[in-house]
C-alpha cells in the first residue's frame, strides 16, 4: 500500500468505535472531543489513522494515531498535512503534546521549553506528574 491508496476524510458517527479502538491502542481517548472533529486516514473501507484539532485556550493537535501495522508509511504526516491545510486560514500556529517528538519534528513543528507547557494548558499546571511528565510541547507556525 502507498499514501495513494489512502483517504483522508471528515469522520463520522459510524467511525467512533474505530477511532476509540485506534486511540486505545496508544492509551488515548477521545477526552470528550466529537467524533465529527476527527478526520481518519482510510484504506480499502478500513481506518488506518486519525486526528483531531481542538481549539480550546489554544489550537491543538489532539489523538493523531496510525494504526500499529501501518506505522512509517507516511499515513501520519497525511493527515497532519491535511489538518494543517485546512488551519491555514483559522489560526497562526497549532500546538500539539507529544511523547513522538521526531515524528513532529519531521513535519514542521519546533520543540518548546517544558515552562511552556504550563502557560498553554492549564491542566499542565495542576498536574502533579509535571516534573516527570513524558509529553513534548511542539508549535507550528501557519503564518508569518
Amino acid at each position: 500500500m502507498n499514501t495513494n491508496d489512502i483517504i483522508i476524510r471528515k469522520a463520522e458517527n459510524d467511525d467512533i468505535e474505530a477511532v476509540e479502538t485506534l486511540l486505545s491502542t496508544y492509551f488515548l481517548d477521545m477526552d470528550g472531543v466529537d467524533i465529527k472533529d476527527f478526520i481518519v486516514a482510510e484504506s480499502g473501507g478500513r481506518v488506518l489513522g486519525c486526528g483531531a484539532v481542538i481549539d480550546q485556550k489554544y489550537p491543538e493537535l489532539h489523538s493523531i494515531a496510525v494504526h500499529p501495522n501501518h506505522r512509517s508509511r507516511g499515513i501520519g504526516a497525511l493527515l497532519v498535512e491535511h489538518i494543517v491545510a485546512n488551519a491555514l486560514d483559522e489560526w497562526g500556529h497549532l500546538y500539539v503534546r507529544t511523547t513522538a517528538p521526531d515524528f513532529f519534528n519531521h513535519v514542521g513543528f519546533i520543540k518548546l521549553q517544558d515552562s511552556e507547557k504550563i502557560k498553554l494548558w492549564d491542566d499542565c499546571a495542576k498536574c502533579d506528574k509535571f516534573e516527570g511528565c513524558r509529553q513534548s510541547a511542539m508549535r507550528l507556525y501557519l503564518k508569518e
